[in-house]
């Protein structure tokens, strides 16, 4: 596939169930690694063959297995609901126009998240760690291209470390130039190091921003990395550059924080509360045991958010079971600020709906200790608690 634009009849349907972004990184042929592209700003250019190799991912594999509900007016608002993606182009193209929607308003530090792949192949033991930074990585690449596009030339592609940069040089055929515009780098010039001289040595490293760069996108970056990222968005804010963290499951790397070995809690109180989500689409899956047949009910959905528009919860009709047998994907809520996760769990029990069963017996008790039992002590995190910690509440808005 040629072309530097994502045909929309070329990429893989994507949504809630997502299915596989790419298969197989543009590769070229050549051996060894070249000692130009190791924490260099200027590296090598791309031969042309690359910069025109489309990134899109593979078609025929769907992302929502139904219908996505149909873009409305909030209630007692003229804001717009976005509705749910269809195809990774779509998602893509979203999460560009809300990321350029948000820098147009000030914001410098952003994310967007969305699976890379579909669920049952990020659930597999047999998918390994490889196989989704590959898609990551091709979906990055496409999303930069659109900012080359609106003038920010160099984007950087931003890895950890040298070792996982490089591994991408090698398949792009010994260059860290995928396109016109766009370089690999890393978020520090202390790459060199290993795992355990970030640890403990604590050294100080220098964030590696090159004169001509005008925008980074984070990538593959782990909680252990996080106060590199800090560095490098307290770096490119000086220079009023654009800091995007590329699906980097943020909620997972809070639940790491503080752990042994780990940043400590300070780390989301003091930076990544300052993070504004664009773009986010997180699905979840829950189960609710019940007296009766079926005994044991299955039900998924996802939190979603396209900035400026507010935080919505989806829930899949068809793992709710649905009288209709068909798929869908149904708005059940709407917020401002971000919900915690357990009230998002709570809202899309309080919507599911069973065919021959009445799931309102089975709802909220009204016993206090009864609820206490069925829901556990505590429905949110220490991160959704300590409002008065944090120095933003970006992260939930």
């Amino acid at each position: 596939m040629r072309g530097e634009q994502m045909d929309e009849k070329m990429v893989t349907p994507v949504g809630l169930g997502f299915q596989t972004a790419a298969q197989v990184l543009i590769a070229h042929s050549g051996n060894g690694r070249s000692s130009d592209v190791r924490g260099k700003c200027s590296g090598v250019r791309a031969p042309a063959v690359a910069a025109a190799r489309s990134v899109a991912p593979a078609r025929g594999v769907h992302m929502m297995a139904g219908k996505s509900v149909p873009e409305k007016k909030a209630a007692g608002s003229a804001q717009e609901l976005a509705p749910a993606p269809a195809t990774f182009f779509q998602a893509i193209n979203m999460a560009q126009n809300a990321v350029l929607k948000a820098i147009s308003d000030g914001e410098r530090l952003l994310e967007v998240e969305f699976p890379p792949l579909p669920s049952d192949q990020l659930e597999s033991s047999s998918t390994g760690s490889y196989e989704v930074a590959d898609a990551n990585f091709r979906l990055a690449l496409d999303f930069c291209k659109r900012f080359v596009e609106e003038g920010y030339e160099d984007v950087v592609i931003a890895f950890p470390d040298a070792i996982e940069k490089d591994r991408f040089v090698e398949m792009l055929g010994e260059t860290d130039r995928p396109a016109r515009g766009m370089r690999l780098g890393t978020i520090s010039n202390a790459s060199k190091q290993n795992f355990f001289e970030r640890i403990w040595l604590q050294q100080e490293v220098e964030p590696a921003v090159c004169s001509n760069d005008k925008m980074f996108v984070v990538l593959a970056a782990s909680a252990q990395e996080l106060p590199e990222v800090e560095m490098l968005a307290k770096a490119a804010s000086e220079r009023d550059m654009p800091v995007i963290l590329f699906n980097l499951k943020l909620d997972v790397a809070r639940g790491d924080l503080g752990l042994p070995a780990f940043p400590s809690k300070d780390l989301h109180f003091r930076f990544l509360s300052k993070v504004r989500p664009a773009f986010y689409l997180r699905t979840r899956a829950y189960s609710k045991s019940i007296p009766q047949p079926p005994f044991l009910v299955n039900y998924s959905g996802a939190l979603y958010r396209v900035y400026p528009g507010p935080w919505q919860v989806l829930l899949d009709t068809y793992a709710a079971g649905n009288a209709s047998g068909e798929a869908g994907y149904v708005r059940v809520a709407t917020q401002q600020e971000r919900p915690p996760l357990g009230e998002v769990r709570d809202i899309m029990t309080k919507n599911v709906k069973v065919e021959g069963v009445d799931m309102g017996q089975f709802g909220v008790t009204s016993s206090p200790l009864m609820g206490l039992l069925r829901k556990g002590y505590k429905s949110t995190t220490w991160w959704e608690e300590d409002w008065d910690k944090q120095v933003s509440n970006n992260w939930r808005l």
